[in-house]
C-alpha cells in the first residue's frame, strides 16, 4: 500500500508540473486525459474522477472548490462548421469554470462556455451555453432547472 500511495503521489505531482496551473490539494484520479496542458489552470481543492478528458488548448479555467465527476469531457477546441473540409480547420475557444461547481458524470462541456460559481451540471448534460452563477442545467442541449 506504501509504494502504491508513493507512485500515485508520485505521478500526480509530475502532472500537476505540466499544467498551467494547478492549485493545493486538487486531487485527480487516474487515468485521464489532457490535451494543451500548459493552457489548463485548475484552482485549489479540486476534484477530477477518472476517465476525464481535457481539450485544452483554447484555455480551461477550473476555481476552486469543483468536483469534477467521471467521464465528463471538457473541450475548448472545434472545428468551422463552414469549412468544405472540417478537418482542415481548428478554433479555439476559452472554457470558465467557476468556484464550487459540480459537474456530473459524463456531462460535456463545449468551447466557449462559462459557468458561473456555486452552479451544478447534471449528468450526461452537454452544455453548449453559458450557466449563470447558482443555477442547475440539465439535458441535452443544457437548460436550466426550474424549481
Amino acid at each position: 500500500m506504501k509504494i502504491e500511495k508513493w507512485l500515485y503521489d508520485y505521478k500526480l505531482a509530475k502532472f500537476k508540473r505540466q499544467l498551467g496551473s494547478c492549485g493545493e490539494h486538487t486531487f485527480i484520479q487516474f487515468p485521464v486525459r489532457f490535451e494543451g496542458v500548459k493552457h489548463i489552470c485548475i484552482g485549489a481543492n479540486v476534484s477530477i474522477n477518472a476517465f476525464v478528458h481535457m481539450w485544452g488548448h483554447g484555455g480551461i479555467h477550473i476555481g476552486d472548490n469543483c468536483l469534477i465527476a467521471s467521464h465528463v469531457s471538457i473541450n475548448s477546441v472545434t472545428h468551422d462548421t463552414a469549412a468544405l473540409l472540417y478537418r482542415d480547420t481548428i478554433i479555439e475557444k476559452e472554457i470558465r469554470i467557476g468556484k464550487n461547481v459540480w459537474i456530473g458524470s459524463h456531462a460535456v462541456i463545449l468551447p466557449g462556455v462559462t459557468i458561473g460559481d456555486n452552479a451544478i451540471v447534471g449528468a450526461g448534460a452537454v452544455v453548449t451555453k453559458d450557466v449563470p452563477a447558482g443555477k442547475t442545467v440539465i439535458g441535452v442541449p443544457a437548460r436550466v432547472l426550474k424549481k
